[in-house]
């Protein structure tokens, strides 16, 4: 029956939408592992420490280039490198459903 609706019906649970969200992210983190597994060591751990994706901490191009021994710049370039690998759609496509 139309009338059998109570208010709790019409309240978003807030709960099932931070579980979604929740396997979202997952799916983006194990997307995003398998992209970077299509790279070098070098060019996947320049990212990884460039954007935090392993501690939360982005790092400085100073700072990654103390890690590898060499300079900001071959890390900049690098670096350059990497995105624009990481910008071809045989690797992008996988992760543009994930930026909506």
């Amino acid at each position: 029956d139309e009338g059998d609706s109570q208010l709790g019906d019409f309240i978003e649970d807030s709960e099932a939408v931070v579980a979604v969200d929740a396997v979202s992210f997952t799916l983006l983190q194990d997307q995003l592992q398998s992209v970077l597994e299509t790279l070098s060591e070098r060019e996947a751990g320049v990212v990884r420490l460039r954007f935090g994706l392993t501690d939360g901490q982005p790092r400085t191009l100073d700072e990654i280039g103390q890690v590898y021994g060499v300079t900001r710049e071959r890390i900049r370039q690098i670096e350059s490198k990497t995105m624009s690998k990481l910008r071809h759609p045989s690797r992008s496509q996988v992760l543009r459903d994930y930026l909506d």
